[in-house]
Protein backbone atom coordinates (compact mmCIF):
# COMPACT_ATOMS: atom_id res chain seq x y z
CA UNK A 1 0.00 0.00 0.00
CA UNK A 2 2.85 2.38 0.77
CA UNK A 3 4.34 1.71 -2.65
CA UNK A 4 0.94 2.17 -4.31
CA UNK A 5 0.42 5.53 -2.60
CA UNK A 6 3.97 6.65 -3.46
CA UNK A 7 3.45 5.74 -7.11
CA UNK A 8 0.33 7.91 -7.13
CA UNK A 9 1.97 10.91 -5.46
CA UNK A 10 1.54 13.05 -8.64
CA UNK A 11 -2.16 13.13 -7.82
CA UNK A 12 -1.40 15.58 -5.04
CA UNK A 13 0.47 17.83 -7.47
CA UNK A 14 -2.69 17.95 -9.59
CA UNK A 15 -4.64 18.71 -6.44
CA UNK A 16 -2.46 21.52 -5.08
CA UNK A 17 -0.53 22.84 -8.07
CA UNK A 18 -3.24 24.86 -9.92
CA UNK A 19 -4.46 26.68 -6.78
CA UNK A 20 -0.83 27.44 -5.90
CA UNK A 21 -0.30 29.04 -9.33
CA UNK A 22 -3.52 31.04 -8.99
CA UNK A 23 -2.42 32.29 -5.56
CA UNK A 24 1.01 33.22 -6.96
CA UNK A 25 -0.51 35.21 -9.82
CA UNK A 26 -2.90 36.91 -7.43
CA UNK A 27 -0.03 37.86 -5.14
CA UNK A 28 -1.18 35.77 -2.18
CA UNK A 29 2.36 34.55 -1.51
CA UNK A 30 1.83 32.85 1.90
CA UNK A 31 -1.05 30.85 0.44
CA UNK A 32 0.96 29.99 -2.68
CA UNK A 33 3.91 28.79 -0.59
CA UNK A 34 1.73 26.73 1.74
CA UNK A 35 0.37 24.92 -1.33
CA UNK A 36 3.64 24.62 -3.23
CA UNK A 37 5.55 22.87 -0.45
CA UNK A 38 2.99 20.04 0.02
CA UNK A 39 2.90 19.73 -3.77
CA UNK A 40 6.67 19.33 -4.07
CA UNK A 41 7.01 16.76 -1.29
CA UNK A 42 4.91 14.11 -3.09
CA UNK A 43 7.06 14.60 -6.18
CA UNK A 44 10.13 13.79 -4.12
CA UNK A 45 8.43 10.63 -2.87
CA UNK A 46 7.46 9.68 -6.41
CA UNK A 47 11.01 10.25 -7.65
CA UNK A 48 12.29 7.82 -5.05
CA UNK A 49 10.02 4.97 -6.19
CA UNK A 50 9.30 5.63 -9.86
CA UNK A 51 11.61 2.82 -10.98
CA UNK A 52 9.85 0.30 -8.74
CA UNK A 53 6.98 -1.56 -10.40
CA UNK A 54 3.61 -1.67 -8.71
CA UNK A 55 2.89 -4.88 -6.81
CA UNK A 56 1.33 -7.38 -9.17
CA UNK A 57 -0.70 -8.99 -6.40
CA UNK A 58 -2.56 -5.87 -5.23
CA UNK A 59 -5.72 -7.13 -3.58
CA UNK A 60 -9.11 -5.49 -3.68
CA UNK A 61 -9.03 -4.61 0.02
CA UNK A 62 -5.64 -2.92 -0.44
CA UNK A 63 -6.94 -0.91 -3.38
CA UNK A 64 -9.97 0.24 -1.37
CA UNK A 65 -7.83 1.18 1.62
CA UNK A 66 -5.44 3.08 -0.66
CA UNK A 67 -8.29 5.21 -1.99
CA UNK A 68 -9.45 5.98 1.55
CA UNK A 69 -5.93 7.10 2.40
CA UNK A 70 -5.74 9.26 -0.72
CA UNK A 71 -8.74 11.23 0.50
CA UNK A 72 -7.33 11.54 4.00
CA UNK A 73 -3.95 12.71 2.68
CA UNK A 74 -5.68 15.19 0.39
CA UNK A 75 -7.28 16.82 3.42
CA UNK A 76 -4.06 16.74 5.47
CA UNK A 77 -1.98 18.31 2.69
CA UNK A 78 -4.56 21.08 2.23
CA UNK A 79 -4.62 22.02 5.92
CA UNK A 80 -1.48 24.26 5.92
CA UNK A 81 -2.99 26.48 3.21
CA UNK A 82 -6.17 26.96 5.20
CA UNK A 83 -4.20 27.68 8.33
CA UNK A 84 -2.42 30.55 6.54
CA UNK A 85 -5.90 32.08 6.21
CA UNK A 86 -6.18 32.21 10.00
CA UNK A 87 -8.05 28.96 10.63
CA UNK A 88 -7.11 26.91 13.72
CA UNK A 89 -5.83 23.38 12.98
CA UNK A 90 -9.12 21.61 13.76
CA UNK A 91 -11.08 24.12 11.69
CA UNK A 92 -8.58 23.69 8.85
CA UNK A 93 -9.00 19.91 9.06
CA UNK A 94 -12.77 20.22 8.90
CA UNK A 95 -12.67 22.65 5.97
CA UNK A 96 -10.13 20.53 4.08
CA UNK A 97 -12.09 17.32 4.63
CA UNK A 98 -15.27 19.09 3.56
CA UNK A 99 -13.52 20.14 0.35
CA UNK A 100 -11.91 16.77 -0.42
CA UNK A 101 -15.18 14.92 0.18
CA UNK A 102 -17.19 17.45 -1.88
CA UNK A 103 -19.40 18.26 1.10
CA UNK A 104 -19.43 22.05 1.38
CA UNK A 105 -20.02 22.43 5.10
CA UNK A 106 -17.88 25.30 6.34
CA UNK A 107 -16.59 26.55 9.68
CA UNK A 108 -14.78 29.56 8.21
CA UNK A 109 -15.33 32.63 10.39
CA UNK A 110 -14.84 35.30 7.71
CA UNK A 111 -14.43 33.83 4.21
CA UNK A 112 -15.36 37.16 2.59
CA UNK A 113 -11.99 38.55 3.69
CA UNK A 114 -9.99 35.78 2.00
CA UNK A 115 -8.02 36.30 -1.19
CA UNK A 116 -9.98 34.89 -4.10
CA UNK A 117 -7.31 32.23 -4.56
CA UNK A 118 -8.60 30.62 -1.36
CA UNK A 119 -12.06 30.23 -2.90
CA UNK A 120 -10.51 28.73 -6.02
CA UNK A 121 -8.58 26.34 -3.75
CA UNK A 122 -11.73 25.05 -2.08
CA UNK A 123 -13.61 24.75 -5.37
CA UNK A 124 -10.70 23.00 -7.11
CA UNK A 125 -10.26 20.51 -4.26
CA UNK A 126 -13.97 19.73 -4.52
CA UNK A 127 -13.76 19.33 -8.29
CA UNK A 128 -10.91 16.86 -7.90
CA UNK A 129 -12.59 15.03 -5.04
CA UNK A 130 -15.82 14.73 -7.00
CA UNK A 131 -14.44 12.07 -9.27
CA UNK A 132 -10.91 12.60 -10.51
CA UNK A 133 -9.04 11.39 -7.43
CA UNK A 134 -11.37 8.54 -6.59
CA UNK A 135 -11.55 6.82 -9.96
CA UNK A 136 -10.29 8.37 -13.16
CA UNK A 137 -6.83 9.64 -12.23
CA UNK A 138 -6.05 6.49 -10.27
CA UNK A 139 -6.99 4.34 -13.23
CA UNK A 140 -5.08 6.57 -15.65
CA UNK A 141 -1.85 6.59 -13.67
CA UNK A 142 -1.82 2.88 -12.98
CA UNK A 143 -0.43 0.64 -15.71
CA UNK A 144 -2.85 -1.61 -17.53
CA UNK A 145 -3.58 -4.96 -15.96
CA UNK A 146 -5.11 -6.33 -12.80
CA UNK A 147 -3.96 -3.62 -10.35
CA UNK A 148 -5.56 -0.91 -12.50
CA UNK A 149 -8.72 -2.94 -12.77
CA UNK A 150 -8.91 -3.49 -9.03
CA UNK A 151 -8.33 0.14 -8.17
CA UNK A 152 -10.86 1.23 -10.76
CA UNK A 153 -13.46 -1.16 -9.38
CA UNK A 154 -12.83 0.09 -5.85
CA UNK A 155 -14.04 3.59 -6.66
CA UNK A 156 -16.71 5.50 -4.80
CA UNK A 157 -19.54 3.64 -6.48
CA UNK A 158 -19.38 -0.11 -6.72
CA UNK A 159 -22.27 -0.22 -9.21
CA UNK A 160 -20.92 1.52 -12.31
CA UNK A 161 -17.55 -0.10 -13.01
CA UNK A 162 -16.77 2.54 -15.64
CA UNK A 163 -13.26 3.28 -14.38
CA UNK A 164 -12.00 -0.29 -14.53
CA UNK A 165 -9.83 0.33 -17.58
CA UNK A 166 -7.69 3.22 -18.73
CA UNK A 167 -9.83 3.86 -21.82
CA UNK A 168 -13.02 4.03 -19.79
CA UNK A 169 -11.31 6.33 -17.32
CA UNK A 170 -10.34 8.64 -20.15
CA UNK A 171 -13.96 8.73 -21.34
CA UNK A 172 -15.15 9.50 -17.86
CA UNK A 173 -12.61 12.29 -17.45
CA UNK A 174 -13.60 13.75 -20.81
CA UNK A 175 -17.25 13.84 -19.75
CA UNK A 176 -16.44 15.38 -16.39
CA UNK A 177 -14.22 18.03 -17.97
CA UNK A 178 -16.73 18.65 -20.76
CA UNK A 179 -19.58 19.25 -18.32
CA UNK A 180 -17.38 21.66 -16.39
CA UNK A 181 -16.36 23.65 -19.48
CA UNK A 182 -19.89 23.89 -20.90
CA UNK A 183 -21.49 24.93 -17.62
CA UNK A 184 -18.70 27.41 -16.89
CA UNK A 185 -19.27 29.04 -20.27
CA UNK A 186 -22.97 29.41 -19.47
CA UNK A 187 -22.27 30.71 -15.98
CA UNK A 188 -19.88 33.37 -17.26
CA UNK A 189 -22.74 34.78 -19.36
CA UNK A 190 -24.97 35.44 -16.34
CA UNK A 191 -22.53 35.93 -13.44
CA UNK A 192 -20.67 39.28 -13.71
CA UNK A 193 -17.40 38.12 -12.14
CA UNK A 194 -15.93 35.32 -14.28
CA UNK A 195 -13.82 34.14 -11.35
CA UNK A 196 -16.92 33.50 -9.31
CA UNK A 197 -18.46 31.64 -12.25
CA UNK A 198 -15.43 29.35 -12.41
CA UNK A 199 -15.44 28.66 -8.67
CA UNK A 200 -19.18 28.00 -8.55
CA UNK A 201 -19.20 25.56 -11.46
CA UNK A 202 -16.14 23.67 -10.22
CA UNK A 203 -18.01 23.08 -6.99
CA UNK A 204 -21.42 22.48 -8.60
CA UNK A 205 -20.38 19.83 -11.14
CA UNK A 206 -18.72 17.91 -8.31
CA UNK A 207 -21.90 18.44 -6.24
CA UNK A 208 -19.65 20.19 -3.74
CA UNK A 209 -21.16 23.45 -2.52
CA UNK A 210 -18.42 25.89 -1.54
CA UNK A 211 -19.30 29.36 -2.85
CA UNK A 212 -17.14 32.51 -3.03
CA UNK A 213 -19.75 34.45 -1.05
CA UNK A 214 -20.65 33.75 2.56
CA UNK A 215 -24.38 33.77 1.70
CA UNK A 216 -23.81 30.99 -0.86
CA UNK A 217 -26.11 31.65 -3.85
CA UNK A 218 -28.52 34.04 -2.14
CA UNK A 219 -27.04 37.27 -3.56
CA UNK A 220 -26.76 36.01 -7.14
CA UNK A 221 -29.47 36.66 -9.73
CA UNK A 222 -32.15 34.11 -10.55
CA UNK A 223 -30.42 33.09 -13.81
CA UNK A 224 -27.09 32.63 -12.09
CA UNK A 225 -28.69 30.50 -9.40
CA UNK A 226 -30.46 28.43 -12.03
CA UNK A 227 -27.26 27.70 -13.99
CA UNK A 228 -25.41 26.60 -10.86
CA UNK A 229 -28.30 24.39 -9.78
CA UNK A 230 -28.47 22.86 -13.27
CA UNK A 231 -24.77 22.01 -13.04
CA UNK A 232 -25.49 20.23 -9.77
CA UNK A 233 -28.35 18.27 -11.34
CA UNK A 234 -26.11 17.18 -14.23
CA UNK A 235 -23.48 16.06 -11.71
CA UNK A 236 -26.11 13.97 -9.89
CA UNK A 237 -26.78 11.88 -13.00
CA UNK A 238 -24.60 8.83 -13.63
CA UNK A 239 -21.65 9.90 -15.76
CA UNK A 240 -22.06 6.69 -17.71
CA UNK A 241 -25.14 8.36 -19.24
CA UNK A 242 -22.98 11.00 -20.89
CA UNK A 243 -20.38 8.45 -21.96
CA UNK A 244 -23.09 6.49 -23.79
CA UNK A 245 -24.41 9.66 -25.42
CA UNK A 246 -20.93 10.54 -26.68
CA UNK A 247 -20.65 7.01 -28.05
CA UNK A 248 -23.79 7.65 -30.12
CA UNK A 249 -26.00 5.43 -27.96
CA UNK A 250 -28.77 7.75 -26.70
CA UNK A 251 -31.24 4.86 -26.33
CA UNK A 252 -28.80 2.97 -24.13
CA UNK A 253 -28.26 6.14 -22.12
CA UNK A 254 -32.01 6.46 -21.56
CA UNK A 255 -32.41 2.75 -20.78
CA UNK A 256 -29.70 3.12 -18.13
CA UNK A 257 -32.43 4.86 -16.15
CA UNK A 258 -30.32 7.41 -14.32
CA UNK A 259 -31.98 10.42 -15.96
CA UNK A 260 -35.45 9.04 -15.20
CA UNK A 261 -34.57 8.32 -11.59
CA UNK A 262 -33.16 11.80 -10.98
CA UNK A 263 -36.08 13.56 -12.68
CA UNK A 264 -38.66 11.46 -10.84
CA UNK A 265 -36.96 12.08 -7.51
CA UNK A 266 -36.76 15.83 -8.19
CA UNK A 267 -40.45 15.92 -9.10
CA UNK A 268 -41.45 13.93 -6.03
CA UNK A 269 -39.45 15.77 -3.39
CA UNK A 270 -40.04 19.13 -5.09
CA UNK A 271 -43.80 18.65 -5.03
CA UNK A 272 -43.79 17.40 -1.44
CA UNK A 273 -41.58 20.29 -0.34
CA UNK A 274 -43.78 22.85 -2.09
CA UNK A 275 -46.86 21.42 -0.36
CA UNK A 276 -45.20 21.61 3.04
CA UNK A 277 -44.15 25.21 2.43
CA UNK A 278 -47.62 26.17 1.16
CA UNK A 279 -49.19 24.68 4.27
CA UNK A 280 -46.66 26.68 6.28
CA UNK A 281 -47.89 29.90 4.66
CA UNK A 282 -45.36 30.53 1.87
CA UNK A 283 -47.09 32.33 -1.02
CA UNK A 284 -44.55 34.66 -2.67
CA UNK A 285 -43.44 33.37 -6.09
CA UNK A 286 -39.82 34.52 -5.73
CA UNK A 287 -39.55 32.83 -2.34
CA UNK A 288 -41.07 29.65 -3.76
CA UNK A 289 -38.49 29.68 -6.60
CA UNK A 290 -35.61 29.91 -4.14
CA UNK A 291 -37.15 27.25 -1.92
CA UNK A 292 -37.52 24.80 -4.81
CA UNK A 293 -33.90 25.40 -5.77
CA UNK A 294 -32.94 24.54 -2.19
CA UNK A 295 -34.69 21.17 -2.31
CA UNK A 296 -33.03 20.42 -5.67
CA UNK A 297 -29.67 21.26 -4.12
CA UNK A 298 -30.48 18.96 -1.19
CA UNK A 299 -31.35 15.98 -3.40
CA UNK A 300 -28.33 16.45 -5.65
CA UNK A 301 -26.16 17.05 -2.54
CA UNK A 302 -24.76 20.11 -4.32
CA UNK A 303 -24.55 21.95 -1.01
CA UNK A 304 -25.35 25.51 -2.05
CA UNK A 305 -28.32 27.40 -0.67
CA UNK A 306 -30.41 30.22 -2.11
CA UNK A 307 -31.61 31.58 1.20
CA UNK A 308 -32.53 30.62 4.76
CA UNK A 309 -33.78 27.09 5.30
CA UNK A 310 -37.25 26.56 6.78
CA UNK A 311 -37.63 26.27 10.56
CA UNK A 312 -37.77 22.86 12.20
CA UNK A 313 -40.87 21.14 10.88
CA UNK A 314 -42.21 19.04 8.02
CA UNK A 315 -40.47 21.07 5.29
CA UNK A 316 -37.07 20.68 6.96
CA UNK A 317 -37.69 16.94 7.31
CA UNK A 318 -38.31 16.72 3.55
CA UNK A 319 -34.85 18.23 3.01
CA UNK A 320 -33.35 15.63 5.36
CA UNK A 321 -34.98 12.83 3.35
CA UNK A 322 -33.77 14.37 0.09
CA UNK A 323 -30.17 14.60 1.33
CA UNK A 324 -30.25 11.03 2.61
CA UNK A 325 -31.45 9.79 -0.79
CA UNK A 326 -28.88 11.79 -2.78
CA UNK A 327 -28.21 11.53 -6.51
CA UNK A 328 -27.85 8.43 -8.64
CA UNK A 329 -25.18 5.79 -8.49
CA UNK A 330 -22.21 6.51 -10.73
CA UNK A 331 -22.56 10.26 -10.23
CA UNK A 332 -20.55 12.71 -8.15
CA UNK A 333 -23.43 13.08 -5.68
CA UNK A 334 -23.49 11.66 -2.18
CA UNK A 335 -26.28 9.97 -0.23
CA UNK A 336 -27.57 6.42 -0.38
CA UNK A 337 -28.20 6.79 -4.13
CA UNK A 338 -31.49 6.53 -5.99
CA UNK A 339 -30.79 3.23 -7.74
CA UNK A 340 -30.14 1.48 -4.44
CA UNK A 341 -33.22 2.93 -2.80
CA UNK A 342 -35.27 1.89 -5.83
CA UNK A 343 -34.08 -1.71 -5.43
CA UNK A 344 -34.93 -1.64 -1.71
CA UNK A 345 -38.43 -0.37 -2.55
CA UNK A 346 -38.84 -3.10 -5.16
CA UNK A 347 -37.75 -5.67 -2.58
CA UNK A 348 -40.43 -4.45 -0.16
CA UNK A 349 -43.15 -4.62 -2.81
CA UNK A 350 -41.84 -7.95 -4.07
CA UNK A 351 -42.02 -9.50 -0.61
CA UNK A 352 -45.67 -8.47 -0.33
CA UNK A 353 -46.51 -9.88 -3.75
CA UNK A 354 -44.87 -13.22 -2.96
CA UNK A 355 -47.51 -13.88 -0.33
CA UNK A 356 -50.17 -14.07 -3.08
CA UNK A 357 -48.26 -16.53 -5.28
CA UNK A 358 -48.95 -20.29 -5.33
CA UNK A 359 -46.67 -22.46 -3.26
CA UNK A 360 -43.48 -23.31 -5.14
CA UNK A 361 -43.83 -20.49 -7.68
CA UNK A 362 -40.57 -18.85 -8.77
CA UNK A 363 -40.67 -15.04 -8.86
CA UNK A 364 -37.20 -13.56 -8.38
CA UNK A 365 -36.75 -9.91 -7.50
CA UNK A 366 -36.05 -8.01 -10.69
CA UNK A 367 -34.71 -4.61 -11.61
CA UNK A 368 -34.85 -3.29 -15.18
CA UNK A 369 -36.00 -6.75 -16.24
CA UNK A 370 -32.98 -8.51 -14.77
CA UNK A 371 -32.95 -10.62 -11.59
CA UNK A 372 -31.31 -8.93 -8.61
CA UNK A 373 -28.65 -11.19 -7.12
CA UNK A 374 -28.85 -11.93 -3.41
CA UNK A 375 -25.32 -10.57 -2.89
CA UNK A 376 -26.33 -7.26 -4.47
CA UNK A 377 -29.37 -6.88 -2.24
CA UNK A 378 -27.33 -7.86 0.82
CA UNK A 379 -24.67 -5.25 0.01
CA UNK A 380 -27.32 -2.54 -0.42
CA UNK A 381 -29.03 -3.40 2.85
CA UNK A 382 -25.66 -3.47 4.61
CA UNK A 383 -24.88 0.00 3.31
CA UNK A 384 -28.25 1.33 4.43
CA UNK A 385 -27.75 -0.27 7.84
CA UNK A 386 -24.28 1.25 8.30
CA UNK A 387 -25.60 4.65 7.20
CA UNK A 388 -28.37 4.49 9.81
CA UNK A 389 -25.97 3.37 12.56
CA UNK A 390 -23.49 6.15 11.76
CA UNK A 391 -26.36 8.64 11.62
CA UNK A 392 -27.61 7.54 15.04
CA UNK A 393 -24.15 7.78 16.64
CA UNK A 394 -23.41 11.24 15.26
CA UNK A 395 -26.93 12.44 16.06
CA UNK A 396 -26.55 11.34 19.69
CA UNK A 397 -23.26 13.24 19.82
CA UNK A 398 -25.02 16.36 18.56
CA UNK A 399 -27.89 15.93 21.00
CA UNK A 400 -25.40 15.49 23.82
CA UNK A 401 -24.24 19.05 23.16
CA UNK A 402 -27.78 20.30 23.54
CA UNK A 403 -28.59 21.02 19.90
CA UNK A 404 -32.28 20.79 18.83
CA UNK A 405 -33.24 17.35 17.55
CA UNK A 406 -34.34 18.00 13.96
CA UNK A 407 -31.69 20.63 13.11
CA UNK A 408 -29.04 18.34 14.63
CA UNK A 409 -30.29 15.44 12.48
CA UNK A 410 -30.17 17.76 9.47
CA UNK A 411 -26.48 18.55 10.06
CA UNK A 412 -25.58 14.88 10.55
CA UNK A 413 -27.33 13.74 7.36
CA UNK A 414 -25.76 16.66 5.50
CA UNK A 415 -22.30 15.45 6.56
CA UNK A 416 -22.89 11.73 5.90
CA UNK A 417 -24.46 12.42 2.50
CA UNK A 418 -21.79 15.04 1.69
CA UNK A 419 -24.62 17.50 0.99
CA UNK A 420 -23.21 20.61 2.66
CA UNK A 421 -26.46 22.35 3.60
CA UNK A 422 -26.67 23.67 7.15
CA UNK A 423 -29.29 25.09 9.47
CA UNK A 424 -26.60 27.22 11.10
CA UNK A 425 -25.33 24.80 13.74
CA UNK A 426 -22.13 24.07 11.82
CA UNK A 427 -19.90 27.12 12.02
CA UNK A 428 -16.78 28.54 13.61
CA UNK A 429 -18.30 28.29 17.10
CA UNK A 430 -19.11 24.58 16.82
CA UNK A 431 -17.30 22.54 19.48
CA UNK A 432 -14.04 20.93 18.40
CA UNK A 433 -15.19 17.39 19.14
CA UNK A 434 -18.24 17.85 16.90
CA UNK A 435 -16.04 19.26 14.15
CA UNK A 436 -13.88 16.15 14.34
CA UNK A 437 -16.81 13.73 14.41
CA UNK A 438 -18.63 15.43 11.54
CA UNK A 439 -15.37 15.57 9.59
CA UNK A 440 -15.00 11.85 10.11
CA UNK A 441 -18.62 11.42 9.01
CA UNK A 442 -17.88 13.24 5.74
CA UNK A 443 -14.95 10.91 5.09
CA UNK A 444 -17.17 7.90 5.80
CA UNK A 445 -19.95 9.12 3.56
CA UNK A 446 -17.80 10.12 0.57
CA UNK A 447 -16.25 6.64 0.47
CA UNK A 448 -19.55 4.93 1.25
CA UNK A 449 -18.43 3.67 4.65
CA UNK A 450 -16.85 0.33 3.75
CA UNK A 451 -13.54 1.76 2.49
CA UNK A 452 -12.91 3.70 5.72
CA UNK A 453 -14.17 0.92 7.98
CA UNK A 454 -11.95 -1.63 6.25
CA UNK A 455 -8.99 0.73 6.50
CA UNK A 456 -9.51 1.14 10.25
CA UNK A 457 -10.37 -2.48 11.01
CA UNK A 458 -7.53 -4.18 12.93
CA UNK A 459 -8.07 -7.43 11.00
CA UNK A 460 -7.16 -5.62 7.77
CA UNK A 461 -3.64 -5.12 9.06
CA UNK A 462 -3.16 -8.50 10.75
CA UNK A 463 -1.01 -10.92 8.78
CA UNK A 464 -2.50 -14.33 8.07
CA UNK A 465 -0.54 -17.52 7.69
Amino acid sequence: MALTLAKHAPIFVVLLGPPALWALVEGALPLALSLAVPAVLPLAVFAAVWRHPLPADLRGIEAIASIALVFALSAILTMPALMTLGMPPIDAFFEAMSAATTTGLSVAADPDSWPFAAHILRAWIQWCGGLVIATAVLALLLPSGMPAQKLGQAGIDQGDRIASTRRQAQQLLAVYLGLTVVMTALAVLVIPDWREAVALILAAVSTGGFAPRSDSLASYGAMGQGIVVLAGVLGAVSLLTYVLILQGKPRDAWRLGSVRRVLLALLTVGTLYAIMLYIGGLRDISDIYGAILNVILALTTAGFSTGPLPPAGAALLVLVIAMAAGGDIGSTAGGLKLLRLGIVLRAILHDGQKQRLPAGALAPLRHAGEPVEADTLTAILALVGIYLIAMAVLWLHMLGHGHPALPALFEVVSALSTAGLSTGIVGADLSDDLKLSLGFGMWLGRLEFFAVLLLLAPRTWMSRR
